[in-house]
């Protein structure tokens, strides 16, 4: 075993939960003076599209006309029009029109990989609600039908294949006047790709590009937000207690989502299309004359035709408009830290330094070649727990404000509780049985109550961690204990 992954293990953090920086803008749009759009989501569910998905059916700038998703995206169209209905359920918008198209490629046969697929198809069990299933709509004939009936010129967001745009705009090349602008989630320009036989695509594009070229070449104005925008919108601890703390149905539905899984490596490429569509500044864009290769990627070719490309975005006044949206329109209450209150997270947060300090000495003289294995779990257990009085005697002597005066009480006493456990918890070492020291080690954290101990611990820590990210202070703990 690994030391690194001992330490890990010993010292996780149950954050369910963080968010970007509070928004500085407090107003609430007045409905009047809000221009509705009328937009069309193409997509296929995951937990980036849903993300977008909710945005879009909440905002109040937005009128959804329609979602279609192509069936060359990652989940199967009976199972991703069932999410679909359900996504769309929670924002109140059961009526929006849902369709499906083709499942292969306009060209070739690529297809996304099997554990993806299955991820997609197992979106929001045990979270969406149950609604009825009715048979799959042609999506193809859904966009063309909507772009025909549409009252004002439409707004497209794709942020899947392009396997239906790429059919209908070149099958009715009349319906791109009815375009107003496109917005698809694809591509880099600058930046690697994120397809492994592809280097220089994204996965989007690459799984039909020839229905790209067709939307490409169909005259509407095109945006693609790249992964070189989309680099700058990573999922952060602060961003999901924010979401966490707003009150519509729609965001709480995206916190579940998000606390379902790890977010370690995602973006939120898809959610940032989205806001793009409805809020553009978000974003900078370069005017580049292109062609999609055979890989689905984006190329400089002065010879090509002309688009826009996001090659940056403004994160902070992203995510801002991507939790307003989930918000319903409303910006949320913005609040800040007193000075107090910063004080005192400041001090917490250097203890917790220090404690980490302790920590990573004691795990770094691990030998993993040793053949005592007994020794090696007591002596790790010693220092976490000297490690642990250390934190406990430096927190204990800290003043809260009456504010956090609960919170702090709270977390001294889970850190008393685990030096409290010392004599337990070596007892435990000394009877386990194990024949390697992770299995000491694992038998020790439920035989001792470790196990429970660390999970009082983590919830107090928490506790502290979303007063503060709300009011866009630092991290006052990054342990459970």
């Amino acid at each position: 075993m690994r030391t690194h992954s001992l330490k890990a293990f010993l010292l996780t953090v149950a954050l369910l939960a963080v968010t970007a920086s509070c928004s500085n803008d407090d107003s609430t749009p007045d409905a009047q003076s809000i221009r509705t759009m009328q937009v069309v989501f193409d997509y296929s569910p995951t937990l980036s599209d849903a993300g977008a998905l909710l945005y879009l059916a909440s905002h109040p700038a937005v009128e959804l006309l329609a979602v279609t998703l192509p069936g060359t995206g990652e989940a199967d169209c009976e199972t991703g029009v069932q999410i679909t209905r359900a996504l769309l359920t929670v924002a109140g918008q059961s009526d929006v029109p849902i369709g499906c198209g083709r499942n292969t490629p306009l060209v070739g046969d690529r297809d996304w990989p099997d554990a993806w697929r299955a991820g997609a198809n197992a979106l929001g069990d045990g979270i969406l609600p149950t609604v009825d299933t009715e048979p799959v709509v042609d999506a193809e004939q859904l966009l063309a039908d909507t772009l025909r009936d549409a009252t004002a010129p439409v707004t497209l967001v794709a942020v899947g294949p392009l396997t239906n745009l790429g059919v209908v705009l070149s099958d009715h090349p009349d319906l791109a006047t009815q375009v107003e602008r496109i917005v698809i989630m694809g591509g880099a320009l600058a930046v690697p790709g994120n397809v492994e036989d592809a280097p220089t695509a994204e996965w989007n594009l690459y799984v039909d590009p020839e229905a790209t070229r067709r939307v490409v070449a169909a005259g509407a104005p095109v945006t693609f937000v790249a992964l070189d925008a989309t680099n700058y919108m990573a999922w952060t601890d602060r961003l999901v207690v924010r979401i966490d703390a707003l009150e519509t149905a729609a965001a709480d539905t995206e916190y579940q989502l998000a606390n379902s899984t790890s977010l370690d490596g995602f973006y939120l490429w898809d959610e940032l299309a989205a806001v793009v569509a409805v809020e553009p500044t978000v974003v900078t864009t370069e005017s580049v004359s292109i062609r999609i290769d055979d890989d689905g990627a984006i190329v400089r070719d002065p010879a090509g035709t002309t688009v826009d490309v996001a090659i940056s975005a403004n994160t902070s006044t992203a995510m801002d408009q991507f939790v307003q949206g989930l918000n319903g329109g409303k910006a949320p209450p913005e609040v800040s830290l007193t000075a107090g209150e910063l004080d005192y997270f400041v001090q917490v947060g250097g203890a917790d330094s220090r404690f980490n300090i302790a920590i990573n000495a004691a795990f770094g003289g691990v030998d993993e070649s040793n053949p005592d294995v007994r020794g090696m779990a007591t002596s790790l257990f010693e220092g976490f727990l000297a490690a642990v009085d250390g934190l406990l005697l430096e927190v204990r002597d800290i003043d809260p404000p009456a504010s956090l005066d609960g919170a702090h009480s709270e977390y001294v006493d889970s850190l008393a509780v685990f030096a409290a456990s010392r004599d337990e918890v070596l007892a435990a070492v000394a009877g386990a049985e194990g024949a390697d020291l992770q299995e000491i080690l694992d038998k020790v954290l439920v035989d001792a109550g470790v196990n429970d101990i660390f999970e009082r611990a983590n919830a107090a820590c928490q506790v502290l961690v979303n007063y503060s990210f709300l009011r866009d202070g630092p991290r006052p703990c990054t342990q459970g204990t």
